[in-house]
């Protein structure tokens, strides 16, 4: 039998058999990208080695470079505001994307596809990301040629700089960024005349359009000369960025940052002192940290995020370095920038009272040391607790006098802690989970006036068996210095350990509890009260009306109403049947917020019995220096306030103790040495008690 085929059903056969096989080699590398995507999900290792397998097998150039794209490059902001994964300060810590996110390449894996990027891939933004992080690695490892080298080639790629035009005025700003990303490599590299040759290369040829690299160039090159010790020059630098503007800003952070700059270089030019502040930052081997963020940060700046227009930043140099020049007198709190590589398995051990008082014609070194993370032993690894006692052990700190151990709880996306214990002398610790249960917390909301927005999880707090809780330790010398703690950045297998959650497994969820974590919270405080009523000994039941009631009673836009009769009733039942000290204290924030001093004294005398005297009790013991002021007793009040202001760094109610000083002495002076003593350090006031005092000497 003979088959006749007809030439074009051949034709069309072999075209459809050839774009066959053109789709199945244009979609097996995607699905094995997706294969591999999964994996790396899973936490497969065999996922990245697969992503890298790809990429080189890849024989299409543009392909290979979108791949690259994706999984190798990570996209970082080339101000130092906004450069870093992690901002560390006394007052808060930030971070700028997810760890999780990010698939973790060796050095061996990643620095060869981005060198083959910088040399290959077009000119674009992802250009300018490769080519800083490639220079990074080589300077950090002492290559500095190396990494001018591959910075020049990507400046290049984007056409002649001198000509001062580009078709595509987005991929110009890229190239502007690579050449300021080199003069600050000279700079931190010890190389000041190639840093200037770079900031003229920008300041010299960029008008019209570009006013803002222009100043920005000009900018940066008089705060290197201020640096290293030449005034004059920098105010002659930084003085023709008015001339380049025509005296107009296109950037107004760098308009606030110059006029500070020009206003100190004035000051020191006149034949004033201003002050330094330098130091170096390591980690506790003695490794220089470079290539990080530092900021010093004035007080009235620490009420938002970083800013462009904040004039003391800058990077470390190549041995960990960093100097601020012609600081101001004045209060200050030191932060630094860190990518997640440098803080992986460390932490840098400050706390909130941590300031840096900066006196006239001051030299100041503060050293960073970032410290290895505290190991946890147990709960972890969501360990059920099911007894009615939890067991916290953790690694012992040789240096260490006690301990401080906190427990968390999350909600949502973010999360809220409490001091369980602040003064613990060994590495372990044994608390009943009724304590837990017991323990005040926060609450976080959306509406100040409309309670169904706040987080279940924070009216609940430690009483959902359904909820993972986490905890930390800190350790610390006599003196209160902090050495390190557990919480930090753990981001491979070397330095991941357990993780510190747990679960309170000693009680189930109830159909009120259900009921609140619906938000439905007016049936279910209906529901506790019923069962209270009913069932006497019900204490979660009490605990909750309690809770819900002085949430409702916080939350109520009728101030006068925020200290009801009925949560009271509530509150002194719950102490009749369980008087823990967080009750009691309770009772004496309800009679003082109430002026019930015939109430409150007996209160506060009751609380103070029971409490543990390893907490921290400097605002409550404040507040009963303040009580005390209240009713006339003058002379209790102060002996209280010059106790407790020893203790609290932040010096909150220095007012109320000068007040009380002033009136039971009658001395101004001695009331201005108590000022300058101890003066107020809380983020949200610039109030100088010391200059008030003095303005009414002056007046005397």
């Amino acid at each position: 039998m003979k088959i006749r085929v007809k030439i074009k059903h051949l034709v069309f056969g072999v075209s459809g058999l050839i774009l066959f096989v053109m789709m199945v080699s244009m979609l097996t590398p995607r699905i094995g990208l997706l294969i591999a995507e999964k994996q790396i999900e899973q936490g497969q290792a065999e996922g990245i080695a697969k992503v890298i397998d790809l990429i080189h097998e890849e024989s299409s150039s543009n392909r290979k470079w979108e791949m690259i794209e994706k999984y190798v490059i990570v996209p970082r902001a080339t101000e130092l505001a906004h450069r870093f994964d992690v901002f560390i300060s006394p007052g808060f810590t930030s971070t700028g994307g997810s760890a999780d996110q990010q698939i973790r390449f060796t050095e061996d894996e990643r620095l060869p596809l981005l060198n083959q990027y910088v040399l290959g891939a077009p000119a674009g933004e992802y250009m300018k990301y490769a080519a800083i992080d490639l220079a990074e690695h080589y300077s950090m490892n002492g290559d500095v040629e190396g990494a001018a080298d591959i910075l020049e080639t990507a400046i290049q790629k984007f056409g002649d700089l001198s000509s001062g035009y580009s078709p595509e005025p987005v991929l110009y700003s890229y190239q502007h960024e690579l050449v300021l990303e080199l003069a600050s490599l000279y700079d931190r590299l010890d190389q000041p005349d190639q840093a200037a040759l770079q900031y003229e290369r920008l300041a010299k040829v960029l008008s019209g359009d570009w006013k803002d690299i222009h100043s920005k160039a000009l900018l940066y090159h008089s705060e290197m000369l201020l640096r290293r010790g030449s005034p004059q020059a920098a105010m002659d630098v930084l003085n023709r960025i008015s001339e380049g503007s025509g005296g107009n800003f296109a950037n107004s952070d760098i308009s606030k940052r110059a006029n500070q700059l020009k206003g100190r270089l004035k000051r020191i030019l006149d034949g004033e002192t201003l002050s330094t502040v330098s130091g170096t930052l390591r980690n506790r081997e003695g490794d220089p940290i470079p290539f990080a963020g530092v900021f010093l940060r004035k007080n009235n700046d620490l009420n938002h995020s970083l800013l462009l227009s904040e004039p003391y930043q800058m990077l470390t140099d190549a041995n960990g370095r960093y100097h601020f020049e012609g600081v101001e007198p004045g209060r200050y709190q030191l932060g630094i920038g860190l990518n997640y590589e440098q803080i992986n398995g460390r932490t840098w051990p400050v706390e909130s009272g941590d300031w840096v008082e900066v006196a006239p014609e001051s030299t100041r070194r503060i050293d960073v040391t970032l410290q290895p993370l505290i190991q946890l032993t147990t709960p972890v690894n969501h360990d059920e607790i099911r007894g009615d006692m939890i067991y916290f052990e953790w690694e012992a700190i040789p240096e260490a006098a006690y301990y401080k151990l906190s427990v968390g709880i999350e909600f949502g996306s973010g999360s809220m802690m409490t001091a369980m214990d602040n003064y613990i002398e060994g590495n372990s610790l044994r608390v009943a989970v009724q304590d837990l249960y017991d323990l005040r917390i926060g609450l976080s909301y959306e509406d100040p006036y409309d309670w169904t927005t706040v987080a279940p999880e924070s009216v609940l707090g430690y009483s959902n068996p359904e909820a993972p809780y986490f905890w930390s330790v800190d350790a610390y010398k006599e003196d209160g210095t902090k050495l390190t703690s557990s919480s930090g950045y753990r981001l491979n297998e070397s330095t991941m350990g357990y993780l510190p959650y747990f679960l309170l497994k000693g009680r189930e969820l109830t159909p009120e509890d259900q009921l609140v974590l619906e938000r439905k919270y007016d049936e279910a405080l209906a529901a506790y009260n019923d069962n209270v009523s009913s069932h006497p000994e019900d204490i979660h039941s009490l605990r909750m009306k309690l809770r819900l009631q002085q949430i409702k009673d916080q939350l109520s836009k009728d101030v006068d109403n925020r200290s009801s009769e009925e949560t009271l009733s509530t509150l002194q039942e719950m102490i009749e049947r369980h008087p823990a000290p967080s009750y009691l204290m309770d009772l004496t924030n309800y009679f003082y917020n109430n002026e019930d001093w015939d109430s409150y004294n007996p209160a506060f005398d009751r609380y103070s019995s029971v409490r543990s005297e390893s907490e921290d009790h400097s605002y409550t013991d404040s507040l009963h220096a303040t009580a005390l002021m209240k009713q006339g007793r003058l002379e209790e009040a102060e002996r209280w306030f010059a106790r407790v202001i020893r203790q609290d760094k932040s010096h909150r109610f220095i007012g109320n103790y000068l007040a009380v000083h002033m009136l039971h002495s009658g001395s101004l002076e001695s009331t201005l040495q108590l000022a300058r003593k101890y003066p107020e350090r809380m983020m949200s006031s610039d109030t100088d008690w010391a200059v008030l005092v003095e303005r009414m000497l002056d007046r005397i």
